[in-house]
């Protein structure tokens, strides 16, 4: 144990069991600080980044050992490493301050402002939406948020009441068991738009003029994944938690020429506009790119794909269902149906 002076994970002291000390809760300042001895790695590191003392932080660390009843850190060859238990502690301290401080963000902006926090799956549509939610409220006092996520995060936070709102894909024909996996978590689902699963490219790529092609066709090319979090791809666009099948059961994404990983969508549109990559995403039926010089062409499913329908997503819109959305979150939801094409 770190702190051999007392037998802190089993509430013992010098032989003779006590109690925590009432009234000796951790503060969110305190989580903070023993998020940052992980982070940093040794008392004296973390101590010179938050300006306190290292014995300081000593104290902090055996009174949270004491009062919860664990051993959060162990020294190890390259400094102090958090246990098993420690680790879940200090993950779940990270959470509390990290929802402190949007609880301060959020209660101490300008008096009257409406407020909207999106977390977003990587996608035009939510941006799409997004932009357009800011041109029709030019002159209004707001306090908006737009973080793209992996599907994972954008659930989490809104499960966590980090996000108002939460943008997202899924599979259609899971909707039974999607809609079982969101009641749980007492999360709204609403869909919005349904997609398919298309090649993003140039237009006038060789691929255009060839009708009929297949896989093998694809593997000559560069491949584009766009990642805008860790966690967020083309594996990721299909391997959901959620989710039964998986682009790789279809791909061998090691057989493409060149994979180039961008985390700039502008990035990714130069990239399919002036050369011959290829990207994938899924699409609603139609839609159009010609102001970035790019086309949509059906995905080649090989023909022993048992359920090509299986791959398709549709969009979603997520919230909990005891915090129901703003006028303004209502808006932004409406604005995504425009940029969809959806009527009503």
């Amino acid at each position: 144990m770190l702190f051999p002076a007392g037998k802190h994970n089993q509430n013992v002291i010098d032989g003779a069991r006590v109690r925590p000390r009432r009234g000796a809760a951790m503060n969110i300042n305190m989580l903070e600080y023993l998020a940052a001895i992980e982070q940093y790695g040794s008392l004296s590191e973390a101590a010179r980044h938050l300006y306190v003392s290292q014995p300081y932080l000593s104290r902090l660390v055996r009174q949270a050992e004491q009062e919860y009843g664990l051993t959060i850190f162990t020294r190890g060859r390259e400094g102090l490493c958090p246990t098993e238990q420690g680790r879940l502690f200090l993950q779940m301290a990270r959470d509390l301050a990290a929802q402190a401080q949007q609880f301060r963000r959020t209660f101490q902006a300008a008096g009257g402002a409406a407020s909207l926090r999106i977390a977003a799956f990587p996608s035009t549509y939510g941006v799409d939406a997004f932009l357009q939610l800011l041109a029709e409220n030019p002159d209004r006092t707001l306090r908006l948020g737009y973080e793209e996520q992996s599907s994972v995060q954008v659930v989490q936070q809104v499960h966590t009441r980090q996000a108002d709102l939460g943008i997202l894909f899924l599979k259609e024909r899971n909707r039974v068991s999607n809609e079982a996996f969101f009641h749980a978590r007492r999360i709204a689902l609403q869909r919005v738009a349904s997609t398919r699963m298309h090649l993003l490219l140039r237009a006038g790529h060789p691929l255009t003029r060839m009708p009929g092609f297949g896989l093998e066709e694809l593997y000559r090319y560069g491949l584009v994944m766009f990642r805008s979090q860790p966690g967020t791809g083309v594996y990721s666009l299909e391997d959901g938690y959620y989710n039964d099948v998986s682009l790789a059961d279809l791909l061998e994404f090691d057989r493409f020429r060149q994979v180039i990983s961008v985390r700039s969508r502008a990035t990714m549109h130069n990239l399919l506009a002036q050369t011959d990559c290829i990207a994938l995403g899924n699409q609603i039926e139609g839609e159009e790119l010609a102001e970035f010089g790019l086309c949509f062409l059906p995905f080649p499913y090989p023909p022993h794909t048992q359920d090509p329908e299986g791959y398709n997503n549709s969009l979603y819109c997520i919230h909990l269902k005891d915090q129901p959305l703003s006028p303004l979150g209502q808006r932004y939801v409406e604005c995504l149906k425009r940029v969809c094409g959806v009527q009503g």
